[in-house]
Formats: C-alpha cells, structure tokens, sequence
C-alpha cells in the first residue's frame, strides 16, 4: 500500500494517516493534511452479477474471437477519413498501407476472412454465440495451417456450418452455400476435412430441429407441425431414419403430415425449403409410407 511507504506527514511531521479509498486520498490524522492524492488499489473488485461487473471490471473489453489480434489494428476507415483535408488523408492512407504492410501473415488472413465471416453470418441471421463459435474455430484452423494452399471462402463457410450444429441451431448447406456463394458439395467436403483435422465430435443433426424452421417458412400451422414430430418420433423409435439426411426426413414428415391434415402445400415448394430434390421427396415419402404401413389412398380419401 502506499501508505506504508510515507513515513512522516511533510506539515506536522506526525506519522498516523489514513486512506481514503473513494478519493484516492492518503490523508494525516494529526493536521488533515493530504499526503498523497493519487492512490491506486491493486486489489480485486467484489462483483456480483453481469451489471456489477460491467461497472467495476478494470481490464476492458471481453476477448473477442472475430476481432483478428485481440485489438483493432485498422488505422480509422473510410467514413472517419473522408472529411479529413486532401493532405492529411494522403497521410493517413499511406500509414494505413504501412499498417497493412506490417502485420503477421496470420494477422492479415484474420483481418480479411473474419470480415467475410461476419458477413455471412448476418446473411443467415446467426445470433453472436454461434458467430464467435465459427470464429474461434475458424482461428484454430489458421494457427494449425489448415488454411494454406486452400480457398479460405470454403472454410470459413465450412466452420459457420460447423459452428450452427454444435450450438443445435442448424442451418442446411443450401442455405450457407446461398449465403456464401458457393458450391454446397465443397462446403461440405471442407466441412469434413475441418472436424477430421481439428478432432470435432458432430453429433448428428435431429430432423425435429428442422421441422419449425421448414413449417413456418411454408405457413403450416401447429397441428400439421405436431403430426409431423409424431411420425418423426415413430421413424426413429423403429429405426429406419439411419443414413438419411436430416433435412429430407423433416421434409418427408411435413409433406405426410400435411397430406394427413388436408393441407395443401406442393411438393416443390418443400423440396426448395429443405433444399433437397422432388425426386428424393417422393422417395422418402413411398418409402416412409411402406415403411408405417400407411396407403397413401386412405390417406387421401380421410
């Protein structure tokens, strides 16, 4: 403490004081002299609670996986200079390339690919978990070299639908390959390369994660949704949904309900919403329908 190191109040030479933490004040008790005026408390704050710990955390900012080195290394932007004077911002364009010019190799792909992953996570409307999640895995990658020689595009999507399942939010390929524009099978090669080399354990996707996302994007009511999680516990509890893609077996379960329930919807339509062809939903849905001992026919004429 800074306490200890005054030996003697410089007024009246007496030795007893006493601090004032509040102020930040070594004060004398003799003559009320102020000894020191800038104490600094080294110790831990008491905090309770997120609130608490907003007010009284004296180490910044929470780490952050999507900003590239753990600060933000751009020299200002585009909007902060482009009211700047003709000269000046010459300067500063120079020293932002000088910037750009100095950083680590890793830093650079950081600051390039994060940006793009935080676009792509906006598209599909990822809540920040999940976009850190992606982050923090697609960084992994980087550190350990998985990005070299390799399209840093497909990673990055490969990690945001990678990151998707571990939090049981999936989203379908079709819907990253949209959102990043690129080919659905590379993502999901790269996917696998990525879990393989990183040692991921994927649990995998249950179609039911899928079933409410599907029924409200094609404005099937709760009934027709119900059905569908009945039959899709009943395919599972017999066993027959092993090796089948979760997306086509909510597909499958939604059409069946929705015949079951007098719903018009088409096939197509929900062959585009699960990203899977009308081929492969008729398919599942003969398939499905043997498999339940329901005739399609009765089905039709309840």
């Amino acid at each position: 403490m800074v306490v200890e190191t005054i030996k003697k109040c410089p007024e009246c030479g007496d030795a007893k004081f006493f601090a004032n933490k509040k102020k930040g004040e070594v004060i004398c008790k003799s003559c009320g002299f102020v000894v020191e005026d800038f104490l600094v408390d080294f110790g831990k704050e008491r905090m309770i609670g997120e609130e608490d710990f907003a007010k009284k955390s004296r180490t910044g900012a929470p780490y952050d996986p999507r900003v590239a080195n753990g600060l933000m290394t751009e020299v200002g932007n585009y909007a902060d200079l482009k009211n700047l004077p003709k000269k000046t911002r010459m300067l500063m364009n120079r020293i932002r390339q000088k910037n750009r010019w100095t950083s680590s190799a890793l830093e650079h792909n950081l600051n390039t690919n994060l940006s793009n992953l935080k676009l792509i996570a906006s598209q599909l409307k990822l809540p920040d978990s999940i976009e850190k999640e992606a982050a923090r895995i697609y960084r992994e990658c980087a550190e350990k070299g998985l990005t070299r020689a390799r399209a840093n595009d497909s990673i990055i999507a490969a990690v945001v639908f990678l990151s998707s399942k571990l939090h049981a939010m999936p989203k379908t390929l079709n819907e990253v390959a949209n959102a990043s524009k690129l080919n659905k099978f590379d993502i999901a090669r790269t996917y696998k390369m990525v879990i393989r080399r990183l040692g991921i354990k994927v649990m995998q996707s249950n179609p039911i994660d899928f079933i409410a996302r599907f029924a409200s994007e094609l404005n099937l009511g709760a009934k027709t949704q119900t059905q569908a999680v009945k039959l899709l516990e009943k395919i599972q509890k017999i066993g027959i949904d092993s090796g089948k893609s979760p997306t086509s077996l909510a597909a499958t379960t939604l059409y069946i309900s929705a015949l079951m329930n007098k719903v018009k919807v088409t096939q197509k339509s929900i062959a585009e919403t699960a990203g899977i062809t009308e081929t492969t939903l008729r398919q599942r849905t003969k398939e499905m329908l043997n498999k339940l001992g329901i005739n399609k026919k009765d089905i039709k004429k309840k």
